[in-house]
Formats: structure tokens, C-alpha cells, sequence
């Protein structure tokens, strides 16, 4: 079905975009791309100059319409009638053509796109064409060389289209940043783009747009559930984010090692720092960004994060009794954070929905996996297990990948004969799979 050209659609779709995602809009500049959309040639992708900086293109526009398709069950955006995993499939079959024109050289737009290509491949596409993506962003954004574009954010010496452009440059490179390490986290691999040293021009209450009223970004309500704005702390939130990223490339540098280092077995020593650091950080927070005031899905899901990386940095650790290892017990530590994490998750929940929350797929796996083979012996592991099952099942609803995940879990059960309670049995009898029964 062609719906480039429904404008009430398109525009429901890009509402759905700036409202929930919080990985891909970390990479994308919300004014200065509406400001450009406006006289965008979707007919003539290579008319500016090649030395000219874009921030829109018709491969961008596609790509972040196909993620857009991800928090929707719209029939209109099915590709393949009845079918809803070929949702946005219209939109990014679009933007691979598109790319072809694009990719002749460097573009801001191209390594934008390919990070939105990345994210809707692995929600509803081939994991492989994923991966793909990514390292294609990853070459190109190098090749980018966005540090070297120079723009002030200076009243007193910059224009109008020169202020919005460095402000638009900060939060990009530093969301690309932020937007790689999410993404390579499950992986644990290095990072491969760095902490950016352009400036953060976003903490200037004075200048930054963020904290101008009439920016569409300053605000944020729950599209289409509800029209009542609340302030989005959006520089708040992405600076906690631009922290934590530091943080985030400790510990994936830890958990992979070069060479010539430490496994992180052996490194006792650096896992507590880092686990000292994570818990300090987090609790040093604003009161309004703190665990049990967050209602933002941006804030909330940050709480997520911190507690998935803690179970990163405990997870080398396994065996270990609390004698060997430090002040506490590794595996009961990190079972404790595993729980925390599904906490943050229901509350979650709780306030909107999980069916359309792709990113959960992955924090619901660690959790399930974390504590598999702690439930035998505590109902508390149990409880975190049915919690994270259950979110499967949900994302499942929207998510092929989800059911995938609930295969593996009922296989690695079934391979080290595992007895499950039949409290779990629910949650790991889908599609004629039948779970091991105590």
C-alpha cells in the first residue's frame, strides 16, 4: 500500500516517533530536520552541493518512517495485508533505494538513516542486515568527520542558521555516542564511536532550544492516549544520558579486554569500582530524574539501563562466594539488580504499554536468563522470571524476536534439565512447546 502521500498518516507517524522512541531521536535533531523537511525535493536527493551540510533526505525521512511503523498496529502501515510484522516494510524497502542514490560520499543524512535501518531490521527484520547497518553507520560516520565541521553557537558572531546548526551538531554527535553504546551493549563489544569533543551546547538554558517553550521539543504527552503536556526535561534527561555513556564505555572496555589485559575474571578489583560508580551516579541524580519519581519513558528507561549494565559488570563473576570475590555475593547481588530492572520495567508498564517498546526485548532476555537458574531455590528469582516471561509474551504480541527469546529460554531449561515450578509453565508453552514440569 502507497502511503507516502497521506499526510494525516505521515504525520501520525512522526508523532509516534518524537513521542516514544528514545534511541533513534538521540541521533536526529527534531527542529532543524522539520525545518529542512519543509523544502526537502524528495525527487532530487543529490541537488545540494556535496560540500553543503544536509540534516534531511528522502533515505533519512523513509528510515525514521519505518521505526515510526514500530509503534503502531495501524493496518495501513502493513506492507503485506494481514501480516503485522511487515509493518513500515513500505517505508524501508523505500529507503534502500533511496540509499543507493545517497551513499555516494559523506552525508549526515546516510549515517542517520543507516542507524534507523539498523534499529527497524532488528525489531522486525534479519538480525544479520542489522549488524550490517551498523557497521556500515559506523564506517560512514567516521568517514563524517563531524567534529571538523565548525559552527558557533555565539550570538554575538553566528547567524540564526549557524546557531541552529551547532546546537543541532552537539546533540547529534553526542546522540551518536549514546546511540552506539545502546546498541553494542548486548553485544559487549568496544566502542567504536568515542565520547565527541564538541561542546555540549545544549546545558546553555540562555541558547539551547530545549528549554525554549514554543519548541515542540520542550514538551511531552503520551500521543495518542493523551494531549496534556508535561515538561519533557529533555536536556536534563540527555545530559544523565551523555554521563552515563562515560560510564557505559568503562565498562564495555572492561568487559573486553585488549590482549594484553585482564579478563575480567581476574579483575575483582575494577568490576567493584565500576559497580560503586554506577551506584553513586545513579543515586546522585535530580530528584525529578530519580527512580521513584520518573515518569518520562526516557527517564524511566535510563534506570533500566544503569541496572542492566550493573548485571553486565557482576555476570563475569559467576561462581564466585562473596569471600572471593569482595564486600558481597556476586550472583545474589546481581539477581538483586535483576529484580530492580523488572521493577523499573512494570512501573513501565504500569504507565503505558509494552507491546510497542522494541528496546525491552533485550532487558526482558538479560533478566530471564540472569536469574534462570536461581528459581529453584528462591520465590524472588521466580517472581523476576515470570515478570520477564510475561513481558515476552507481550512484546511478542508486536515483536517476532520476542518469541524467539521464550524458545531459547524453554531450551536451555530443557537442555540442562532444569525443573521449572508450573507457576512458570504459562510462560513457556507457546507454540506447542511444552516446558520441563516439576
Amino acid at each position: 500500500m502507497d502511503n507516502s502521500n497521506d499526510d494525516k498518516l505521515l504525520s501520525h507517524l512522526l508523532m509516534l516517533f518524537w513521542t516514544w522512541d528514545t534511541i533513534c531521536s538521540r541521533v536526529i535533531d527534531r527542529n532543524i530536520l522539520e525545518e529542512d523537511l519543509k523544502s526537502l525535493d524528495p525527487s532530487s536527493p543529490s541537488s545540494s552541493p556535496p560540500a553543503m551540510l544536509l540534516f534531511c533526505s528522502p533515505f533519512l525521512i523513509n528510515a525514521l518512517l519505518a521505526v515510526s511503523c514500530l509503534y503502531t498496529k495501524n493496518q495501513a502501515t502493513f506492507h503485506v495485508l494481514g501480516d503485522l510484522n511487515s509493518r513500515g516494510k513500505a517505508f524501508a524497502i523505500e529507503a534502500v533505494r533511496q540509499l543507493a542514490l545517497e551513499d555516494t560520499g559523506p552525508s549526515l543524512p546516510v549515517v542517520q538513516g543507516l542507524a534507523l535501518m539498523r534499529i527497524y531490521e532488528g525489531a522486525l527484520g534479519s538480525g544479520v542486515t542489522a549488524l550490517g547497518y551498523h557497521s556500515r553507520m559506523q564506517a560512514r560516520y567516521l568517514a563524517l568527520r563531524l567534529e571538523e565541521i565548525p559552527r558557533s553557537a555565539d550570538i554575538t558572531i553566528a547567524g540564526v542558521r549557524q546557531r541552529t546548526e551547532a546546537h543541532a551538531l552537539s546533540w547529534i554527535a553526542w546522540g551518536f555516542c549514546i546511540w552506539d553504546q545502546k546498541s553494542i551493549h548486548g553485544l559487549c563489544r568496544r566502542s567504536v564511536i568515542r565520547k565527541p569533543k564538541r561542546p555540549k551546547t545544549w546545558r546553555d538554558q540562555s541558547t539551547s532550544p530545549l528549554y525554549k517553550k514554543f519548541n515542540p521539543g520542550y514538551w511531552w504527552f503520551p500521543y495518542p492516549v493523551s494531549v496534556v503536556p508535561q515538561n519533557a526535561l529533555k536536556g536534563e534527561i540527555f545530559d544523565a544520558e551523555c554521563d552515563l555513556t562515560e560510564l557505559t564505555e568503562q565498562i564495555l572496555n572492561f568487559l573486553t579486554p585488549l590482549e594484553e589485559g585482564w579478563p575480567p575474571r581476574r579483575n575483582t578489583q575494577r568490576a567493584l569500582e565500576l559497580y560503586t560508580e554506577l551506584t553513586r551516579w545513579k543515586y546522585s541524580l535530580s530528584e525529578r530524574l530519580r527512580v521513584e519519581n520518573a515518569v518520562l519513558p526516557s527517564a524511566i528507561l535510563l534506570h533500566l539501563n544503569i541496572e542492566l549494565l550493573i548485571i553486565s559488570v557482576l555476570r563475569p563473576f559467576d561462581g564466585l562466594t562473596k569471600e572471593e570475590f569482595g564486600p558481597f555475593d556476586p550472583v545474589t547481588m546481581s539477581y538483586a539488580h535483576a529484580n530492580n530492572a523488572m521493577w523499573v520495567m512494570w512501573h513501565f508498564r504500569a504507565l503505558y504499554t509494552l507491546r510497542n517498546e522494541h528496546c525491552m526485548i533485550q532487558a526482558a532476555s538479560i533478566c530471564a536468563f540472569r536469574v534462570l537458574f536461581g528459581i529453584e531455590t528462591s520465590t524472588v528469582q521466580l517472581e523476576t522470571f515470570a515478570k520477564a516471561c510475561r513481558a515476552l509474551i507481550e512484546l511478542g504480541e508486536s515483536f517476532p524476536a520476542a518469541k524467539e527469546v521464550i524458545l531459547s529460554i524453554n531450551s536451555v531449561a530443557k537442555k540442562v534439565r532444569l525443573e521449572l515450578p508450573l507457576y512458570v509453565n504459562e510462560y513457556l508453552s507457546i507454540h506447542g512447546e511444552a516446558p520441563l514440569m516439576s
